[in-house]
């Protein structure tokens, strides 16, 4: 499997910086704007995180709202799935921010706890600007849900790497 993981990532890398460098012949600026942001490794990580991550809340949220969606009247419909998808997608992220992207260690249950209890308080916030704009794009203005999932979930990916780096997994 790590093999099959390395070769995924050798092809993703080669690919990106193909196009990094015909950005960097139209714009040597951009270009190398594009490069330093590719390198550093803690945010193209976070990235990767960040899409496993709004995956995960997608298709729980799809699952909660299409197969099972008849059990939940409609009118709570939205809000039942995008909780339930949050509070999922919460628990993947937290163990693959904690692993892979920003590798801390607790030494402590208490320590463990407390950066736990951070990283759901800071996932609550973004969870409120997520269920707020859900509404408002959703239920009041009638747009589609899965394409409004989709892009609010960009907007609370940015929002959750700014608490993950600046709050929660800060290092010692």
């Amino acid at each position: 499997m790590k093999a099959v993981l390395n070769t995924l990532w050798g092809l993703i890398d080669a690919l990106a910086r193909a196009v990094i460098g015909l950005v960097k012949k139209i714009s040597p600026k951009l270009g190398g704007l594009c490069e330093r942001l590719w390198n550093n490794t803690e945010l193209v990580s976070y990235l990767f995180a960040g899409v496993a991550t709004t995956v995960v809340n997608y298709v729980v949220y799809y699952i909660v709202t299409r197969p099972f969606g008849w059990l939940i009247p409609d009118a709570l419909l939205t809000t039942v799935g995008t909780c339930i998808a949050w509070a999922i997608a919460v628990a993947f992220g937290y163990v693959v921010n904690k692993v892979f992207v920003f590798h801390t260690h607790s030494e402590t249950r208490a320590e463990l706890l407390r950066e736990f209890a951070s990283f759901v308080t800071m996932r609550l916030v973004s969870f409120g600007m997520e269920l707020v704009l859900m509404f408002l794009t959703v239920d009041l203005l009638g747009l589609n849900d899965l394409v409004m999932k989709l892009v609010i979930n960009i907007l609370v990916i940015i929002a959750n790497y700014i608490f993950s780096k600046l709050f929660i997994f800060r290092k010692k």
